[in-house]
Formats: C-alpha cells, sequence, structure tokens
C-alpha cells in the first residue's frame, strides 16, 4: 500500500467538501465501534472467538488539526487500545487450565533473532525452541528442553533442571504468585511499574509500566490477571499498530510502543503480538537499531502432575 499516493487521492476525494470537526466526526465514530462490538458478540455466541469487524469505512479523529484517518478491514480493529481490549476479553473467554500449586505448566517458548538491515544481534542470528515444565507455586525447579531448530536442525540441544533464586533480581513470579496479583487498575499498575522497574531501572513511569507488562506476559499468566494488564496496556501514551510476524512465522496484529531507550538515544519498537482472528497473544518483538531483531512466541500451556521420567537424569545448571 502506497500511503502517500491513498492520503493524496483522499485529499482531493473531499477538497470540496466541509471541514470535518470534532463534533462532527464523534458521532460516526462511536457508531461505527458500537456497530463493530455488536457484531463481535453476535459472532461470539455463534461461533465462540472469532471476532471480525466491519469491512470497508473510515474513522476520522480530530487531534490538534490535523486528520487521522484508518481504514477498517477483516484485521485492522480501530487503535491499538481497541486490539488491547479484544485482547483482554478473549483472556477471559478461552478455555484455560486451573492448575493446582503441586502441578507444572506446560508449555513451548520459541525465541529467535534476526539481523536488521544487515546489522546483527550480539551472539548473531539464533533460533531457539524450549520446552518449558514450570512449577505452579515455584516451590520445585522448573525443567527447560532446548531443542535445536528447523533451520539449524544440528544445532545444540541441552536439558536443564533451574530452581527460583532472589539473588537473581528482577524475574518472573511464579504463577501460583501472579494469580494473587490485583485486578484493580490503580494497584496492578503500581505493581507493574515496580517489576518494569526491576527489568530496566531509572526509566518514566509509563516505560516502567510498559516494561512490566511486556515481561510479565512472556510466560503463562492467569485470565484475570492477563485481561487487566491488557486493559492497563490500552491506556498507555505512544502505542500503535502493526502487522508483525511471530517466532513462529505466523502474521497476527502487534500493538507496539516506540521508545529512545536504544544506544544513544536511538528509537526501539517493542511489540505484542496477537492472534487477528481471536485476539490470543501469540509473542512478541523487539526492534532497536544497532541490535538487530528479538522475537519470541508462547504456546498456552497444558497441566501435568509430574515431570516426564528422562528429567530425573538431568542436574540442576542454575538460577531463573
Amino acid at each position: 500500500m502506497n500511503e502517500l499516493t491513498d492520503l493524496t487521492e483522499l485529499r482531493d476525494l473531499f477538497a470540496d467538501k466541509p471541514h470535518p470537526t470534532a463534533d462532527r466526526l464523534a458521532p460516526a465514530r462511536t457508531a461505527l465501534l458500537a456497530e463493530a462490538r455488536t457484531q463481535r458478540r453476535l459472532r461470539a455466541r455463534a461461533a465462540g472467538l472469532r471476532r471480525l469487524m466491519l469491512a470497508g469505512g473510515l474513522v476520522a479523529a480530530m487531534t490538534g488539526g490535523v486528520i487521522a484517518v484508518q481504514t477498517f478491514n477483516a484485521s485492522a480493529p480501530a487503535s491499538a487500545a481497541e486490539v488491547l481490549r479484544l485482547a483482554a476479553e478473549a483472556a477471559t473467554e478461552t478455555p484455560w487450565p486451573e492448575p493446582r500449586d503441586d502441578q507444572y505448566l506446560h508449555y513451548e517458548r520459541i525465541a529467535e533473532s534476526r539481523a536488521e538491515k544487515g546489522i546483527s544481534n550480539v551472539g548473531g542470528p539464533r533460533h531457539v525452541t524450549g520446552e518449558v515444565w514450570a512449577s505452579v507455586d515455584g516451590s520445585r525447579p522448573d525443567l527447560w528442553w532446548h531443542k535445536p531448530s528447523k533451520s539449524n536442525p544440528r544445532g545444540p540441544e541441552y536439558k536443564e533442571l533451574l530452581t527460583r533464586c532472589p539473588e537473581r533480581g528482577a524475574r518472573r513470579p511464579a504463577y501460583a504468585d501472579l494469580r494473587e496479583w490485583p485486578t484493580d487498575q490503580e494497584q496492578l499498575r503500581r505493581k507493574l511499574a515496580e517489576h518494569g522497574n526491576e527489568v530496566v531501572p531509572n526509566k518514566d513511569t509509563v516505560t516502567r509500566t510498559w516494561n512490566g507488562v511486556v515481561n510479565i506476559l512472556g510466560s503463562p499468566v492467569p485470565p484475570k490477571q492477563q485481561a487487566a494488564i491488557f486493559k492497563i496496556a490500552a491506556t498507555l501514551p505512544g502505542i500503535e499498530t502493526e502487522e508483525l510476524k511471530d517466532a513462529t512465522g505466523k502474521s497476527g496484529i502487534a500493538v507496539t510502543r516506540v521508545d529512545n531507550r536504544g544506544p544513544g538515544g536511538a528509537i526501539s519498537r517493542e511489540s505484542l503480538i496477537f492472534d487477528k482472528t481471536s485476539y490470543v497473544l501469540l509473542g512478541g518483538q523487539e526492534l532497536v537499531p544497532g541490535q538487530g531483531r528479538e522475537l519470541w512466541s508462547i504456546t498456552r500451556p497444558q497441566i501435568t502432575d509430574v515431570l516426564p521420567a528422562w528429567s530425573t537424569s538431568v542436574k540442576r545448571r542454575g538460577c531463573l
């Protein structure tokens, strides 16, 4: 799509029409979004989580005298905030296991680094597929199985048992701990900002909160807390939508926050990637000029009572 050509044609088309104002545009936008939400509810009853936004249609918003125009189609909700609100709905409507504290969450996590404009990440391009058995309450070691990637089937493979060590500083809380996190927006916002400050200290409140959101969502999160986290992320400034592929190559709709925390103040883009139809979280991406592109994906967890039998031969290798 040529955005400059599209905007020029749109300008010429409406050159002789009255200049739009916020008062003129607000009712149309409200009506369109209301109809879209109604359609989603009807489709949800008929086909689970298959939400489709209205095709066609235009939404214009007056901000400081500039008209922002966005085209609606089956995979493009109105805004980044709307994507996150849909993700919050999906978090509570999608079937999710209810594990006991003495069980494990079994899921797959894929991480990949790629060169960006000829510049590779430190250590070069890599692709890691990890199978994880995470202790629900963190009282027992987690089991990680790092497998060779499809792109490098002869790559390294190893298995390790990892305990939770407080001295490691910033780390994701155990699932049972997250289950106790508040869903009240103000309390949870403070919690996320505190955690985000552990991840990258001495940043502004919005950046700390966003860092907390992305870090916590890198592992399974209970549905109520996940939905509440998405709602908080929807209120943060500087977020936008784009189409990205996750670490598995699946194309999704991304919510990206732009920040100047790259080397020397370079602009970085950190994203959460969602399924275009169900709005279930697929993974994320971080793009920093001069440092390449990092992608990750996570599958929905299953519950198991015990680790696989071969884990008894695996030695403990360190801390989470």
